[in-house]
């Protein structure tokens, strides 16, 4: 009687390269319902409180007809693209909790485990999940401010009050507001990240865009100043204007601080992904 012996190699454990890891976040992000609603809710309100705002002020500017110089002054003073992107203090609170979704709604139905067991390098997994909602971002947050920009200069044209692309400027405003609004995306799944559960972290992104500027002003001069240009309005003000608005950080350098916070946000949140238990 003989004994045959199988001999048992160990099965090497393989996990998928960044482009699998990229297909697997991407088809994560599409198949789900609050993707669709939360961009929905960000070019609605966006565009929709843009071009109200236009409206008005285009309605309201024909009252001055008899009054040359009150046009002209405000026409001097008029700035038509940050108010074609007003609508954006209300779209970035879309993008950013569907940043915050992106991340905590797969702690909360626990798929996050089947993510890691299928992505065991956790970094690959993150970054590939980064990529896909910056890159989503990037294109609805784009499409969201130039869509505003054209309604809103053809509700100006009646009144002379338009301006163009090729105009000193436009360009910049129009594109750095859309890179903002992607930039506060990724501010709210940093912060998702770090707190994992939707609702504290949806409360922590509200406060970061909304609530800490309003606290700011509290703090006496001239810090009030020195704090308050750092903090994402003003970002979000300034990058949107044409104009210098003083007292603010330059579009380029406040983009900048922006995107730092989010990287920041990103980096903790990284560092406690690989310590805790999924």
């Amino acid at each position: 009687m003989s004994v045959t012996t199988i001999a048992r190699h160990p099965v090497p454990r393989t996990s998928a390269g960044f482009g699998g890891a990229f297909r697997s976040e991407w088809t994560k992000i599409r198949s789900v319902r609050s993707t669709y609603w939360s961009l929905a809710a960000g070019i609605i309100f966006s565009i929709g409180f843009g071009v109200l705002s236009c409206g008005i002020v285009a309605h309201h500017y024909q009252k001055y007809s008899g009054a040359e110089l009150q046009r002209q002054l405000m026409r001097d003073n008029f700035d038509p693209v940050s108010q074609a992107m007003s609508g954006v203090i209300l779209g970035q609170l879309a993008v950013a909790v569907l940043g915050v979704l992106v991340v905590s709604s797969e702690y909360r139905n626990r798929m996050i485990r089947t993510t890691l067991t299928a992505l065991p390098r956790r970094g690959r997994m993150l970054l590939a999940k980064v990529a896909v909602f910056g890159a989503l971002a990037v294109v609805v947050g784009e499409i969201t401010t130039f869509a505003s920009f054209f309604i809103g200069m053809r509700l100006f044209d009646s009144q002379s009050l338009s301006v163009s692309l090729g105009d000193s400027g436009v360009l910049r405003a129009v594109a750095g507001t859309g890179l903002y609004l992607a930039l506060a995306g990724i501010l709210g799944l940093g912060l998702g990240l770090i707190i994992r559960h939707s609702a504290g972290a949806i409360t922590a992104i509200i406060g970061c865009l909304l609530v800490v500027p309003i606290l700011a002003t509290a703090i006496p001069q001239p810090w009030q100043d020195r704090i308050g240009q750092m903090l994402p309005f003003s970002i979000g003000e300034q990058a949107s204007s044409i104009r210098d608005l003083g007292g603010h950080l330059s579009p380029a350098v406040g983009l900048l601080f922006f995107a730092i916070y989010g990287a920041i946000a990103i980096a903790i949140g990284a560092w406690l992904l690989q310590r805790r238990d999924a």
